[in-house]
């Protein structure tokens, strides 16, 4: 009686072992996979050029954490959230935008 409570032990344990492995395999992978992900990069433009924007705002967008404005051929805007709370699709590009 006794061997066969050990016996029924030591397989028990043996599956717990086994799962364990199983459980471990699957989130070291897991955790591979999640930090070998390629990054989506953002490119960023600053308006510095000589020009006088004008124009109206075309679309808003928020990517992750970051507020964009579109401001129709001049592309995106990346600006803070005050910024993106207080204009509008249609308004005018803001002189912020502009560099005035």
């Amino acid at each position: 009686m006794e061997r066969l409570l050990r016996r029924k032990t030591y397989r028990e344990l043996n599956v717990a072992i086994a799962l364990l492995l199983a459980s471990l395999i699957i989130n070291v992978g897991t955790l591979i996979s999640v930090v070998n992900r390629p990054v989506k990069p953002i490119i960023v433009y600053k308006a510095d050029n000589a020009t006088v924007m004008h124009g109206k705002i075309t679309g808003k967008q928020m990517i992750g954490k970051l507020y964009t404005l579109d401001c129709g051929a001049y592309g995106k805007f990346l600006v803070s959230k005050e910024q993106y709370d207080s204009v509008n699709v249609g308004d005018d590009i803001p002189s912020y935008l502009k560099g005035n």
